[in-house]
């Protein structure tokens, strides 16, 4: 059979395929034959659950079975995906998130997924299947993908357009090895897994859901979806389909947890189109739209009412513009190319009714556009009184300090703000409770694994589940990172072993992995009690003290206080190095031992200890002494700073 094949979804006969047997089919009933049977009875039977409770998972796992093993290449409660399926010599990767990092992570640009399994394996992995284009599911591609060689990857053309466009350089891009799935169409084999593709609703198109058919039974990943029945630019989800396959026995729900605490359903977008175009055509007034631009879907409802209403619109934010060139290449927006331009000192030039600018920076982030135009300090544009401005976001979890900010210097400029509070100008594009109800009706699963998001979401998915009787012992519900889920043929459970990940981080051009980096505890440290350095002129051939001892600090004490604690410090630094001298000890050792008597001094005196930075420097050219070209520039390096 060749590496990869691709099959008309009609040739599949997928009774023959799952062969396994199912207790369902076998189950037999003789309450109809009896006669006497009371309703009491009858009713007891409907209500009882079609799945069994498990007592002890682990006696069900066969002697020498080898199991299909899940789990995510990053940490368990992150919104970001990137999720690993193996069996054998056969392992596919679903997704490959990023994450945005927070102040815990000291200002570095984002972290990725641990492939470092991956690479061990690598002679395993058979592709990359990509669900949709969001960044969270597709921005490490552009890290990755070189460490592994490139492997083929299996997406939509929006989602290759996006992911083509996160490579800084062309030529890598062009690197990229893909296959376009046709979810009507297409049944991918790639050696034991045969894949199958949903189109289920999120807020950019071309969304798959997978139905992953392993040696040991259907594994069906929702991705990020909801159920929208009248999208206003993608078609409803095929429930038909999700129907179908949840007739041939799914034996593991991975589910998009997002969403699960909320009541009733996700609000239609075609609801949030008809808001937003009847906004767009009554504002008179210049007007400003801020949306993620990975929400492709309003991105071209937005294009299409401005359209209409005649008006131009100007894009601000990289990922806006490139999202825009991505969906005009592939015919989703069909305008002239003189009603969209990038941002500039042109729209002064503009009639104030007939300007529509489209941004991004609804989260608040300290240098998006919107947050720049709301301090006053935006290159091209100043904000007037009157403008109108909408919000068509909510805050991510985490961002609502820095959105309330930019929404109170916004509300002094006396603008027109509208926001989801006022009227529906944003859905979710992750189903509510009745959308993940309606999921589990359709699919029945045996197994359930509510996947990804912190717990107070997955655990309401479990509840919810629950509620639809299903018994907790067949609800997967890891509680640590890396645990690895295995799928058997009788049951699918927590492994005892774990999968050992690490933080992943990317810094500019560094990509590092978090544990025992000494960057990230050294910025930790100045950042809360700052940095003292300490010089000390060594002469090369006595090893004795030469001159001052050079002191400066960072952050270390106020400006009152500086001359009292430098004096006190260096004092006690110079003491301290004559006494250790004595012992006749190198001069690293010296500055080494006296670290941690500076720690201790300089806790007693000021309640906290800054990075301390006690370094040398040989001042005699003549000695014959072996110095290395290293510690005549500096005694000691950043690594050595970091024990503790």
């Amino acid at each position: 059979m060749s590496e990869n094949n691709l099959f008309w979804n009609l040739n599949i006969d997928f009774s023959k395929k799952n062969k396994q047997k199912r207790w369902r089919q076998n189950q037999k009933t003789n309450w109809g034959l009896d006669k006497d049977l009371t309703s009491e009875a009858f009713l007891r039977h409907l209500w009882k659950s079609e799945l069994d409770d498990i007592q002890d998972p682990y006696k069900l796992v066969k002697k020498w079975e080898k199991p299909v093993k899940i789990w995510s290449l990053m940490w368990l409660e992150q919104v970001w995906q990137c999720m690993f399926v193996e069996y054998e010599n056969d392992l596919i990767i679903i997704d490959a998130a990023m994450e945005f990092t927070t102040h815990a992570n000291f200002w570095a640009d984002y972290i990725i997924p641990d492939i470092s399994y991956i690479k061990k394996n690598i002679k395993k992995l058979r592709g990359i299947i990509i669900t949709h284009g969001h960044l969270d599911h597709v921005w490490s591609l552009r890290d990755i993908l070189p460490e592994l060689w490139y492997p083929m990857i299996y997406t939509t053309p929006l989602s290759l357009g996006i992911i083509k466009k996160t490579f800084e350089n062309p030529k890598d891009a062009e690197k990229i090895r893909y296959k376009i799935i046709d979810p009507d169409i297409d049944i991918l084999k790639l050696w034991c897994f045969t894949l199958e593709f949903v189109p289920v609703n999120h807020n950019i198109p071309e969304t798959l859901a997978v139905s992953i058919h392993t040696p040991k039974g259907i594994i069906f990943d929702s991705a990020d979806f909801k159920i929208d029945h009248t999208p206003a630019i993608d078609r409803p989800a095929d429930l038909a389909k999700i129907a179908r396959i949840g007739a041939e026995w799914v034996k593991l729900y991975i589910w998009d947890s997002l969403g699960a605490n909320k009541k009733w359903r996700s609000i239609s977008e075609k609801e949030i189109w008809e808001n937003l175009d009847e906004l767009i055509q009554k504002t008179k007034t210049r007007m400003l739209i801020a949306t993620f631009a990975s929400n492709v879907w309003r991105i071209i409802q937005i294009v299409n009412s401005a359209i209409k209403a005649n008006k131009t619109i100007f894009l601000s934010g990289r990922s806006m513009v490139n999202n825009i060139e991505i969906c005009q290449q592939l015919g989703y927006i069909k305008v002239p190319k003189w009603y969209i331009r990038k941002l500039s000192e042109e729209v002064d030039t503009f009639p104030d009714d007939q300007v529509l600018i489209l941004s991004t920076g609804a989260q608040g982030e300290e240098f998006a556009a919107l947050t720049r135009m709301s301090r006053n300090e935006h290159n091209f544009l100043q904000l007037r009184k009157w403008d109108t401005i909408l919000m068509s976001a909510t805050p991510i979890p985490g961002n609502e300090w820095s959105v309330n900010t930019m929404i109170n210097n916004l509300i002094f400029k006396d603008i027109n703000l509208i926001t989801n509070d006022d009227i529906d100008v944003h859905a979710s594009g992750h189903g509510s409770m009745e959308d993940h109800k309606l999921m589990l009706s359709l699919l029945k699963p045996e197994f359930f694994l509510p996947y990804f998001m912190p717990a107070k979401e997955r655990y309401a998915h479990k509840h919810l589940a629950m509620d639809m009787w299903m018994p907790e012992s067949r609800i997967l519900m890891p509680m640590k990172n890396g645990e690895i889920i295995e799928m058997y043929d009788d049951v699918v459970l927590i492994w005892k072993e774990k999968l050992k990940l690490d933080t992943v981080m990317v810094d500019g051009k560094w990509k590092w992995h978090m544990s025992g980096e000494y960057v990230i505890k050294a910025r930790s440290i100045m950042a809360e009690d700052g940095v003292l350095a300490l010089i000390f002129k060594v002469d090369a051939k006595t090893k004795e003290l030469v001159g001052n001892i050079q002191i400066e600090s960072r952050g270390f004490v106020y400006s009152s206080e500086v001359k009292d604690i430098h004096t006190k410090v260096v004092e006690f630094a110079r003491a301290k190095y004559i006494e250790n001298s004595k012992r006749k000890m190198q001069v690293k050792d010296n500055l080494k031992i006296l670290k941690e008597d500076l720690w201790e001094f300089i806790m007693q005196i000021i309640g906290r200890v800054p990075m301390v930075m006690p370094m040398f420097v040989y001042i005699n050219k003549d000695s014959k002494d072996d110095i290395s070209k290293d510690e005549a520039i500096l005694g000691m390096t950043l690594d050595e700073q970091g024990g503790t």
